[in-house]
């Protein structure tokens, strides 16, 4: 058994970011991913209403979940290469979106 005051000068030697740094990011990462496939699954659920409030959803779950998940990060690049007009109308009024759907743009702007 380590004795308090010895770990106490160890996180303080070696930092407490790099000390905690690791299990905060992977708890960040889970949150991120499970609350965006919530998003997107209720998204999906509510998109038949005339207001379109599901599609906000299903954009705010995928802003999360491409910071948590770089395979769907990979996927929405190669679907904006493949739709390259779309993908040129979005990166016109980027300016006129939310933060979170201009990080969303940027991070999966295609190569």
């Amino acid at each position: 058994m380590v004795p308090q005051c010895l770990r106490v000068s160890v996180i303080a030697a070696i930092g407490y970011s790099q000390y905690f740094g690791e299990s905060l990011y992977m708890m960040k990462r889970s949150v991120n991913l499970v609350f965006g496939i919530l998003l997107v699954i209720a998204g999906l659920i509510v998109m038949p209403m005339p207001v379109p409030l599901g599609l906000i959803m299903i954009i705010l779950g995928l802003s999360l979940m491409v910071s948590a998940w770089p395979a769907l990060q990979r996927k929405l690049k190669a679907l904006r290469s493949r739709f390259r007009k779309i993908s040129d109308k979005l990166s016109r009024i980027r300016h006129r979106l939310p933060g979170f759907a201009r990080r969303l743009l940027d991070d999966t702007e295609p190569d």
